[in-house]
Formats: structure tokens, C-alpha cells, sequence
């Protein structure tokens, strides 16, 4: 068993009954063995986010001493952090236009350095088969380790590394999502435009991997979404709210909702 995190979204009205919104919310997918197995998720839940993990949700200026917000049971958290509270209080476009001018920044801290580093070579790998068998495939994943170590080898690309660190260490704390540490990152900020590259890197923060919506969709890390409604995938009718396996779709429906909307964020032994 392991633990993971999730955003419940409830009505605002469920403020003054939150546990018990809560509990409503949550119990189409506990684990229990009477339904599909898709559904048997946790055995265990508390509210969490208080900002000491880069967890939780970061709150608009003015909002800190509303009486909707939620908190951890502890009260050691990091100021101007909640575990919950109306949609309203977030900060989503604030973290994601800060995201964007890191970005930016970053674009430029490449084009600076590449002015006094050698240039950096692109990491490929090639199949020989698009069907490739299980002895290809390792050789594969071997292969592209390998060209991954080589191409963060690079001064060019460590450099770069060790300069968005920096700026990463500077931003307002929270959690990204990966941004801009990936391999990825480092590969195409030397052919993307500025403005294209600064909007690919920000379109997913602020990064929220679960979420389980409004109408009882729960969106997993590499699943697809279940309904709480229905007793397994196979027997559901319905149709999901966004694609099931796009960050910046999950971030857009927090974002969209009411702005009276309660997120929730809990902490699931699942």
C-alpha cells in the first residue's frame, strides 16, 4: 500500500458540513470488494496541505483569514497556505504566470550560455522494429539511458541545469509538476521559440496529478477516470468531463469551476 494525494472538489455550500461532504464524496471508492476493482482506491483519508511539503493550495493576497479555508488539524503550516478552501481564494493564474516567466527566463539562460559552451548534440534513439521484442525493447530502454546520461553530460546542458535550479530555488515554492527538470526541457528549450517554450513548460501549473470532480469522476495518475455513480468502467454510461490523461486538462477544470467551488486536498492511504 502506498499514499497519494488527491483534490476533491464539493458545492461551497459544503463548508459547514465538510467532513461529512467529504466522507459522501469519497465513499464510491473505498475499498471495499463488493464492486469493480477499478473502484477499491483507499482505505484511508485526512485532509493535508499546509504548505510544508509544497503541498495543499497557495492562496490569493486577502484570503488568508476567510472563514471557508481549510486547514490541517496541525497548525505549524507555511503562511499563505491551506488545505482547501473556495476556488476563488487559489492562485492558479498567478503560480502559472509565474511559471511562465521562469520559463522565459530559462529560454535566455540557454542563449546565454550556448554564446560560451560548446554546442549541445540532441539525444536519439532509433528502433530498428516498431514491434521490437522484449530483448529489443531492453536494449532499447538501455540505449536510451544511456543517451540520456550522455546528453546531460554536456557543459552546455549542465550548466543550463544548474541555472534553472536557481531560478527554481527563487519561485514562490510551489510544487510544478517537474517543470523544467526534465531532459525534455533542457532538449527543446535550444530549438523552441521563446514564447512557445515558455507556454509549453507552464501550461500544466499549478500541477494537480488527482482529482475527483464535482460530478464524481476520479482521475487517477495513469488510468483512466471512474465514475462513483456506476459499479466499474464496463458497466458506466456516462461520459468523462475532460481527457483522462492530460495535466493541463485537470488544472483547467479546477480552474473553470464556480468560483464559490470548495477544493479539498486529501491525503489517501491507497
Amino acid at each position: 500500500m502506498a499514499g497519494m494525494r488527491i483534490v476533491v472538489c464539493l458545492p461551497g455550500e459544503a463548508r459547514t458540513r465538510l467532513d461529512e461532504a467529504l466522507a459522501e464524496a469519497m465513499a464510491p471508492f473505498e475499498i471495499d470488494f463488493t464492486r469493480d476493482e477499478e473502484l477499491d482506491i483507499w482505505d484511508g483519508w485526512t485532509i493535508c496541505g499546509n504548505g510544508s511539503y509544497r503541498d495543499g493550495f497557495q492562496l490569493l493576497p486577502g484570503y488568508e483569514d476567510d472563514p471557508r479555508i481549510v486547514r490541517e488539524v496541525r497548525d505549524d503550516g507555511v503562511p499563505g497556505w491551506c488545505a482547501g478552501g473556495p476556488r476563488e481564494a487559489m492562485a492558479f493564474a498567478e503560480i502559472r504566470a509565474e511559471a511562465r516567466d521562469i520559463a522565459r527566463a530559462a529560454w535566455d539562460l540557454w542563449r546565454e550560455l550556448a554564446r560560451s559552451h560548446p554546442p549541445a548534440q540532441p539525444r536519439r534513439v532509433v528502433w530498428d522494429s516498431p514491434w521490437p521484442t522484449s530483448e529489443e525493447y531492453r536494449a532499447g530502454r538501455e540505449a536510451d539511458q544511456e543517451a540520456g546520461a550522455a546528453f546531460d553530460a554536456q557543459p552546455l546542458v549542465v550548466a543550463y541545469r544548474e541555472g534553472v535550479a536557481a531560478l527554481l530555488e527563487a519561485h514562490r515554492g510551489y510544487y510544478l509538476g517537474g517543470f523544467l527538470q526534465h531532459g525534455a526541457a533542457a532538449e527543446s528549450v535550444g530549438w523552441t521559440g521563446r514564447e512557445d517554450f515558455a507556454a509549453a513548460e507552464s501550461a500544466g501549473t499549478p500541477w494537480h496529478q488527482h482529482v475527483l470532480t464535482l460530478d464524481g469522476w476520479w482521475y487517477g495518475e495513469d488510468e483512466p477516470a471512474v465514475h462513483g455513480e456506476c459499479d466499474g468502467p464496463d458497466a458506466c454510461v456516462h461520459r468523462p468531463p475532460l481527457p483522462w490523461l492530460r495535466d493541463t486538462a485537470r488544472t483547467g477544470y479546477l480552474e473553470e469551476l464556480p468560483g464559490d467551488t470548495l477544493l479539498v486536498k486529501l491525503r489517501c492511504h491507497v
